[in-house]
């Protein structure tokens, strides 16, 4: 299982040089303010206060480069599974989640919540693990669950 304490710890220059990502001042995530840093449009670090609040990792598979960086963040984060690899069930990532939706037609996105964080895995039609997100911002985490509700 992924180690809550390595999340409030991560930073994109941890995985990117300068160079490599964007930095956004004025950047909105789930209808909240922040600081957006972003790589391509495929890897965000979203910050408020210079915290670390929410991470989302979408489309990289086609990208060597970006994939093997999503890996690795899911590695520092304590996570056994891959992006571009096939998703099996675990304990914590069983059926046991709190929605689901299917917004994009190639994959379905199940939406779980540990330890008051949000965890968002998009599995394709194959059983390929194929986006990432986590978000610590309890309002991001209600705006979004809320969605759910209505």
């Amino acid at each position: 299982m992924y180690q809550i304490t390595r999340f409030t710890t991560l930073d994109i220059d941890l995985f990117f040089n300068l160079d490599e990502y964007r930095i956004i001042e004025d950047f909105g995530y789930g209808d909240i303010s922040g600081i957006g840093k972003v790589c391509g449009y495929q890897i965000l670090f979203f910050y408020i206060s210079d915290n670390v609040e929410a991470l989302s990792i979408d489309e990289v598979i086609d990208n060597t480069f970006l994939c093997d960086k999503a890996n690795q963040i899911l590695d520092f984060l304590g996570f056994d599974f891959k992006i571009g690899q096939p998703f099996e069930l675990t304990n914590q990532f069983n059926h046991n989640y709190r929605f689901k939706d299917h917004i994009y037609e190639e994959h379905m996105r199940y939406y779980y919540v540990f330890d008051n964080i949000l965890i968002t895995l998009g599995i394709n039609l194959e059983g390929v693990l194929v986006s990432f997100e986590m978000v610590k911002d309890q309002c991001i985490i209600n705006n979004r669950l809320e969605t759910f509700k209505s």
